[in-house]
């Protein structure tokens, strides 16, 4: 059976807030700013230039999706009157952050390599397939689960995002899979679980808070393994 998982939720527990992650990174590298200002105005432009970082990320080039990075980066600072020349040091600390072992943003769920490894040994395909950017594949690479998986998929650098099954179709083709043969596992009702039955996907729905969970719904990984030996309960 081919099995899609998503990342954010699911794999990997993030912890991200991109305007307090911008100020603290900000204090690290020993920048004067006034946090609330400093932070409106962060939110400001990368609300205003959202659009055009999605069609960067279709071009599927990491060097151009950085670069547009570090210009919001130095306008935020020059607008701050700070020097430009911290926009290096600044990067430096944000990619430290984020894609190092050890990562505070990017952690593995405890359940995350024993459920894999017990899809792999019992000769599942595997596939990532998350609403995320191009940084997808960075983080997959500095968890090191990238050997685990025949397929990351991005939406951000394909262009539909879940639930919209131009993405679930996307994913399969690539597999050479039929939804009917297939798998999603998710935590988000509309876009995991709904978006795959949508597309004629069986589907289960993680939620580790879940009070009396019963198929579709599990409350971790693990139970996944057994629920994909018996597909028909996730449906």
């Amino acid at each position: 059976m081919t099995i899609t998982l998503d990342a954010a939720g699911t794999l990997i527990d993030v912890r991200w807030n991109p305007v307090a992650f911008a100020i603290e990174c900000a204090h690290e590298v020993g920048l004067s700013i006034e946090d609330d200002a400093a932070a409106s105005l962060y939110d400001h432009l990368l609300r205003s230039r959202w659009g055009h970082y999605r069609e960067l990320n279709l071009t599927r080039d990491p060097d151009t999706c950085d670069e547009w990075w570090r210009a919001l980066t130095r306008e935020w600072l020059a607008r701050l009157d700070q020097d430009p020349s911290q926009v290096e040091p600044l990067t430096q600390v944000v990619m430290r952050r984020l894609y190092t072992k050890g990562s505070e943003v990017f952690r593995l769920y405890d359940d995350t390599i024993p459920a894999l490894e017990a899809l792999r040994a019992a000769g599942h395909r595997l596939a990532i397939l998350s609403n995320w950017d191009y940084s997808l594949h960075r983080v997959v690479a500095m968890l090191e689960i990238e050997g685990y998986f025949d397929l990351v998929v991005a939406s951000l650098e394909e262009g539909p995002e879940k639930p919209d099954p131009e993405l679930f179709r996307i994913t399969l083709d690539r597999l050479g899979a039929k939804p009917a043969e297939a798998l999603h596992v998710g935590d988000n009702p509309v876009d995991d679980l709904r978006g795959a039955q949508q597309f004629g996907m069986g589907a289960i729905l993680l939620d580790r808070a879940a009070i009396d969970p019963a198929p579709p719904i599990v409350r971790s990984l693990l139970d996944v393994p057994l629920l994909a030996g018996n597909s028909h309960e996730a449906s």
